[in-house]
This record gives structure tokens, sequence and C-alpha cells, in this order.
């Protein structure tokens, strides 16, 4: 049963006329309230005292008639009801003062505050924002990732007679790589939930886009580590893509992993998956779509599978091991046309791990090839020793055309290193079976002079789209592909200067080599079978939040 505040106050003043209850034991009240409060109580006090004084002498007279010989009984008795009454008289005076100040001291009373247990958890953990229902059950929180980046690309100038299509003038100059805002959290305490919205540029086009769906999805998670997700996001495709993307060691993920992860995978990817994420065995199984942010018109959606299973299998205070196994299939293409017969394109392509080109060039690509399936399967590792953190991985790749074209088959690998100069660790995420970006453990202050973290990092990536290519100055031998291969190193520092924020320096060498057609120009007519490839350095800044 719930009492209103009026009942309450008045139990709370007749405690305090009674002396159960001291002003100071009322929470909230103003000082001077306080002040008249004590005034009121002292007079209480010197009221009760005479009550009590007057009850003791009532109760002695009584005493006394009881035991006392009554020699003349109507000249004794006659004085007794007479001082009987009088002292009630005053009782009953004394009581009405105390009922006057108990009526005083209610007009003072201040709302006593609701328990703090009733009111909703809010907090700015890392920056973000989050409310948290009292029993745990509802959860909300904003989700903010901007990647600001500058970069220059310095080609040679015999760049200048390729194609357009071979990249003969990268864009030099910024973009924002990510500008997500989204919500995400947690209802009706077995469900997750997230809407992130990108309006940046994406590995798909160098310029800011409208806004597009990266993830928005509802997962049950009442079995947990054992979780079920549907709706539109990246399911894991290997290691790397794994690691939510402002925690990526460098400016990009590296060509072999992002060859693997878009071919079934990818941001806003429309899928349903099981996902086990347990202390140190991660897996997660998907069947996928076609993206929510697919501009191109296709009539039947591509239908795939990809899957991945990671392991922690060894780890103590210095070390930790982990190795991945992934891979994806595609059950059936996108059909191109409306007709029972179109074709269902795939292709293999990939950046050379910087998106600022406002052209977004991919100068190795199989170009769309009509096939029955596609394949990739890779094998990642990661080692983590102390604040030395480094990472490798091996990709397959495979397609198989239709019309009864020989299958081709095409590789990828990569290793990367870093070093955390200040000492902090990449911590492990158990909710997405990879490592993320160090916290610092003296966050930048220039009033104590705390740095912040450092690292320096290091990668080399190698993708090759060729398969019985030929040799250059003959032609393409039937059945082969021409896709290219890239080789990129890169180098890095990076500054974290709390747990949000994030600036990188890169600097790039990129060699790509690629038989093909140059056009004809610069003195020259068409070349056929030639180096269409290039060898350029690049330079890049990014500043980036995350929360």
């Amino acid at each position: 049963m719930r009492f209103s505040r009026a009942v309450l106050f008045s139990c709370a003043f007749l405690l305090a006329a009674s002396g159960a209850v001291r002003a100071e034991d009322i929470p909230y009240a103003d000082p001077a309230v306080m002040k008249r409060f004590d005034a009121l109580q002292q007079t209480l006090d010197k009221q009760q005292q005479q009550i009590a004084a007057q009850r003791a002498e009532i109760n002695a007279l009584k005493t006394t008639l009881k035991h006392k010989a009554e020699p003349a009984p109507a000249i004794v008795a006659a004085p007794a009801p007479v001082q009987d009454g009088a002292l009630k008289a005053r009782v009953a005076e004394q009581q009405a003062a105390i009922d006057a100040l108990n009526g005083k001291l209610a007009a003072l009373a201040v709302p006593v505050k609701p328990a703090p247990a009733d009111q909703p958890l809010i907090t700015l953990a890392n920056g973000r924002p989050t409310i948290t229902s009292a029993d745990g059950r509802f959860s909300f929180a904003i989700r903010a990732i901007g990647q600001y980046d500058t970069a220059y690309y310095m080609q040679g100038a015999a760049a200048r007679q390729l194609a357009p299509a071979n990249g003969p003038d990268l864009s030099s100059g910024s973009n924002w790589r990510r500008a997500a805002l989204g919500i995400q959290g947690k209802a009706f305490g077995d469900w997750n939930y997230m809407f992130l919205y990108d309006f940046g540029g994406g590995a798909a086009s160098g310029n800011e886009l409208q806004g597009r769906i990266s993830a928005a999805y509802m997962e049950y998670a009442g079995l947990a580590p054992f979780y079920v997700r549907i709706g539109s996001f990246p399911p894991s495709a290997n290691l790397e893509d794994a690691a939510n993307a402002p925690d990526s060691v460098f400016l990009e993920r590296n060509a072999p992993a992002d060859l693997s992860r878009s071919l079934t995978g990818a941001d806003g990817r429309d899928a349903v998956a099981l996902i086990y994420a347990g202390e140190k065995l991660f897996a997660s199984f998907a069947y996928t779509g076609g993206k929510a942010a697919d501009t191109t018109l296709y009539f039947d959606e591509q239908q795939g599978l990809v899957g991945r299973v990671g392991d922690l299998f060894y780890s103590n205070d210095d070390w930790k091991l982990l190795a991945s196994l992934s891979g994806s299939y595609v059950l059936r293409g996108a059909d191109v046309t409306p007709s029972s017969s179109s074709a269902r394109n795939t292709a293999f392509q990939v950046m050379p791990e910087l998106t600022t080109d406002n052209n977004s060039m991919r100068m190795v690509s199989t170009g769309p090839v009509n096939v029955k399936h596609a394949w990739n399967a890779g094998f990642e590792g990661a080692a983590e020793w102390r604040n030395f953190y480094s990472q490798a991985g091996y990709f397959r790749y495979g397609m198989n055309p239709a019309g009864g074209a020989p299958d081709l088959n095409f590789s990828g690998w990569y290793a990367q290193a870093s070093w955390i100069l200040t000492g902090e660790r990449r911590p492990y995420s158990q909710a997405n079976g990879a490592f993320a970006n160090p916290k610092p453990d003296k966050p930048f202050s220039l009033d104590t002079l705390d740095p912040g973290a450092w690292e320096v990092a290091a990668r080399i990536s190698n993708v090759d789209l060729n398969d019985n290519a030929g040799v250059s100055g003959a032609p393409l031998p039937t059945g082969g592909m021409r896709g290219g291969n890239q080789r990129v190193y890169t180098a890095e520092v990076a500054w974290y200067p709390n747990s949000a924020l994030k600036f990188a320096v890169q600097y790039q060498n990129v060699d790509v080599a690629r038989l093909g057609t140059i056009p004809a120009g610069f003195g020259h007519g068409i070349l056929n079978n030639v180096d269409i490839g290039q060898a350029f350095n690049t330079v890049a800044f990014r500043a980036q939040v995350a929360l």
C-alpha cells in the first residue's frame, strides 16, 4: 500500500514531537527551515517536560489518596477531584499547544527525494552517453564514429599514359572516410539492437554520400554466449574484419582481408547470423544477401554464406595467441537483368589500402565475371607479447565461371606488427573475437604532462589476381585472367590522447604489376599485352573520434 507524502510527513513530525526523530534526521532541508525546526523542537521539549511533571504529580496524589486514612471523608475527598481536574485541564492545554506546533512543523516540510534505486543510471563511459534502467533490463547508448582523412598521392609521370580505369591520376585531397551516428542498447533484458548510419565516403566512393545503413539489426541474447542476429550488419568474415573499423591498426584493412570480406560480408550486408562469443572461443555463421546500401539494380540478390572460428588458445600475463579460420561461399550470384538467363556477375577487386582518391580506383581487378559460384578461405593468426602485437594471414579465392570456362584461382597474404611505445596493450574483445585499440594508461594532459598512448606499426600485403596470365608481349591464354598483382608496404605512427581519439600519420609504397592495354597517345599507338601497372607513394593523415 502506498501513502501520500502528507501522511508520511505527518508521521515524520509526530515522531519528531515524541523525540524519536530529530531535526538533523530530516534530509534536504534548508538551513533557515532547520533553524525554525530546532526552535520549535526546543519548545516541544519544554512542554513535554512540564506534562511529565504534572502527570507525576497526579499519580502521586492518587497514590496518597488511596492509602491515606480517611478520618473525615467529606473534608478529605473534596480537594482531590478539584486538584485532579485542574491538572487534566492543564494537560489538555499543553496537548493543544503541541498539536499547533506539529501543524507549523508540517508546513515547513521538504519533500524527500526518491530513492536512487528507482532512478535510471546515466553514464559517460569513454565519452559515450548511456542510459540504463534501474533493473538493467533496458539501455540506450549514443554511437558516433568520425574519421577525417587527408592524403597525397605521389605518382610518376609515366602513369599519365594509362587508361582511366588504371588510375592515371589519383586525386589527392581530403574526405570523411566515416561519419557515422547511431544508437545501440538492450530491451527487455534479452534483446540487443543497433542502428548505425554512415554519411562518409566508405570504400565505394572517395566522396561523402547521403546517409546509408552501416548496421541495423536486432539480436536475441537470452541464450548467451549464443546470440542470434538478424538485419543488416557486417558478419565476421575474417580476423582483420572482426575488429571494429575504429580499432584497425592502420587507416584501412589490409587488401587480402578486405577482398575476403567484400564477397559475402562488409558493412550493411543483409544477413541472419548465429554467433558464439565465449571467453576464448568465437564462432559466427551467417546466411547473407545483398547490401542495404547497394546502388546497383539487381533483379535477384546474391545469396551466400560466411563463417569464422577464432580461438584464443593461449593466454597469460605476458602472452596472447589466437588462431582464426574463415571462409565465404556465393551460392547464387545476383541477376544483372530480369531474364531467366541473366548473367550473375561477381568481381574480385580491391583498392590500394587508401580510400581518399575521389574516383576510388581499383588497379587490380578481375572485372565482372559471370559465375556459378565464388568462394574464399583464409587462415590468420595473432600474437601479443606485452606491448608488442603481430598478425598475419593467408587467403585463397576462387571462381567457377558459367559456360564451362576453367575455374579461376587467386591468392593473397599479409603480415603486420605494432609496438606501443608507452607500454599499453591491445585488449582482446570477447564480443568480436579480435583485438581492439589500446586505452591510454595516462590520458594526454598538459597540466600533468601525461602523454596518452603512442604506437608505431608496419605492414606488408600482397594480392595476386592473375591466373594463367601469360607473359608480356603475348596475348592472354584461353581461360586466363590478368587481374594484376598489388603489393603494399605501410608504416604508421599513431597517437591515442584518450580512449575516444586517435591521430595517425601513414606512409605507403604501392607497387602494381598488371598486363593489359595502353591506349594510343604520348607519341605511340595502342600498346597491347604490356605492363599497365605503376609504382607510387602516399602520405596520409587521419583524425578519428569513436564513441
